[in-house]
């Protein structure tokens, strides 16, 4: 999925090649994207424009201050889990369920395989958190909070690295991303009884406070 692959001679695969200019020109990584398609054959299938991609998500999918989550370094399985999840309907989101509505699988794996080889700075938030709110979630993220508060890496793999196609990383997210998606898990758990072990049963034990500090903390970490 870079300038120089051989893609189809069809007029999507020329929409891509301009969108892959125009985000290389920006970001000055053509050596990241070589890298990246580099001996994967699924990456010579045409996949949609980046630029619907980091209009939203960022250049490279660093994720953006006012809540954009960051998709680069993830785990290629669970991104592509998450694409066909939105295609399908089965994750809600009504931009996304737009965006993947006519992937193809291969157009999701090239995607995927795209995002998880990039490794963008992580993204500044507008406001520094304060030391004692990013202490406060280091020890949430590692050690939980008792009695019913579980540690973030638990299921979410040491360092917030992420596990497979179920746990995505989330080292590195942008804060207000981070506060606005486990506000959205507290949400379906008020609508239902959540299912015990799920991120909408762990949402329904945190408060506010909670909330902010393991937003704090997972925002200065490396992904």
């Amino acid at each position: 999925m870079h300038m120089t692959g051989h893609y189809p001679p069809n007029p999507r695969g020329s929409r891509l090649r301009l969108g892959l200019l125009a985000l290389i020109a920006v970001s000055g990584v053509c050596h990241a994207q070589s890298a990246v398609t580099a001996g994967d054959p699924a990456l010579s299938t045409p996949a949609p424009s980046l630029a619907s991609c980091v209009s939203c998500h960022g250049v490279l999918g660093a994720g953006t201050a006012t809540g954009g989550p960051r998709l680069a370094g993830m785990n290629p399985d669970y991104l592509a889990h998450a694409l066909s999840m939105f295609k399908a309907g089965t994750r809600a989101s009504a931009v996304m369920q737009s965006v993947a509505h006519d992937l193809s699988d291969s157009e999701i794996r090239s995607l995927a395989v795209f995002f998880s080889a990039q490794h963008p700075p992580r993204v500044e938030g507008a406001h520094r958190p304060l030391p004692a709110m990013v202490i406060a979630g280091k020890r949430l993220a590692e050690l939980g909070a008792a009695p019913d508060v579980p540690a973030c890496f638990t299921c979410h793999a040491a360092d917030g690295k992420g596990s497979g196609a179920r746990y995505p990383g989330i080292a590195g997210e942008p804060a207000a991303f981070v506060i606005s998606r486990l506000h959205a898990f507290q949400a379906r758990a008020k609508a239902g009884t959540p299912v015990p072990g799920t991120m909408t049963a762990v949402a329904a034990t945190l408060d506010e406070r909670q909330i902010e500090e393991a937003a704090a903390y997972l925002s200065v970490i490396d992904p």
